[in-house]
């Protein structure tokens, strides 16, 4: 989810919270408290974890001949070295020109026949690493503001390659939105406890609707949790339904807090929130069906293909 959308998430979630919309009334901030816990995670990490990841590795193009063959080449030598004890960090960079000139290119993996695949200008290019296994969804695209790090490992399973290995870590932890509520029930107040852990626990289990996961128990685990593979992070439907259903949410728990409300319940949660949220969810879903059609027959595509070279040869 988009940070517009967390933060809309925290402010509905503390409008459910007894009392909170109250003190709203009394020009109180709770509420908004708990809009700013749920940007918390996503600022840790932006802010501070991505920026003091130590790397082994750095893959950029060469400036006087930009190829995608010695880019391909060059992060396979990087899974040559890991061993079993020695997991290593790669970073991906765009090459800058000019002001507004980038070599950029994009990686994704090939895990039928264990490749790296990078592309570049329309030129595909492979390096053969061995087996992998990777669980985020679809390309990778290393543009003008920058590539992905890639964590890379000896698993049960082959070559473990692990996207953004800074993010949603020891920050998207429900055991520190625990911490969290605790400290601010302290420092300020039980309501304010609640409001907060509330806030911060809402955008970790947000993060679990997508492919990357959550470090869910830190300290108490090392790893991310697998995602539900629902959606992206960056998918414009997943965060308009959330943003609208936060906010028309958020106005029902403010009408019926004042004396007289104005808002038929019923009427409002079918017509208002419910409707046209299951109507974008349901253009979404069609849409991530027909992109799995599609992915389901170019593979199927390229097996015919396969087999005929095999029959060939």
């Amino acid at each position: 989810m988009k940070g517009i959308a967390h933060f809309a998430s925290g402010l509905c979630v503390a409008s459910f919270v007894p009392g909170v919309v109250e003190h709203a009334a009394q020009g109180g901030l709770l509420i908004a408290l708990g809009g700013a816990c749920a940007m918390l995670p996503d600022t840790f990490d932006f802010r501070f974890a991505k920026f003091v990841e130590r790397r082994d590795a750095d893959i950029i193009p060469d400036r006087e001949h930009p190829d995608p063959q010695a880019l391909a080449d060059a992060f396979a030598r990087e899974f040559a070295r890991v061993t079993p004890d020695r997991p290593r960090i790669v970073q991906f960079h765009p090459l800058r020109l000019g002001a507004v000139d980038w070599v950029t290119y994009t990686l994704r993996f090939d895990m039928d026949n264990g490749d790296v695949v990078v592309t570049m200008n329309d030129a595909e290019a492979r390096a053969h690493v061995g087996k992998l296994d990777y669980q985020y969804d679809g390309a990778l695209e290393i543009i003008e503001l920058g590539g992905p790090s890639l964590r890379l490992s000896q698993g049960a399973n082959g070559y473990q390659v692990e996207f953004l290995p800074w993010h949603r870590q020891w920050s998207h932890s429900l055991v520190l939105a625990v911490v969290l509520g605790a400290a601010l029930a302290l420092l300020i107040s039980p309501l304010a406890g609640l409001v907060g852990g509330l806030g911060y626990a809402v955008h970790v289990l947000e993060d679990q609707l997508g492919y990357l996961g959550s470090n869910l128990f830190w300290p108490f685990t090392r790893r991310r949790f697998d995602g539900m593979k629902l959606l992206h992070s960056g998918d414009a439907i997943p965060n308009i339904v959330t943003v609208w259903l936060s906010l028309t949410l958020l106005l029902l728990n403010l009408d019926r807090a004042r004396d007289l409300p104005l808002i038929a319940v019923g009427p409002f949660l079918g017509f208002a929130v419910v409707l046209p949220a299951a109507l974008l969810i349901a253009v979404y879903a069609r849409r991530k069906w027909r992109r799995y059609a599609a992915a389901l027959q170019a593979e199927r595509n390229r097996d015919v293909l396969a087999e005929g070279e095999d029959a060939v040869g």
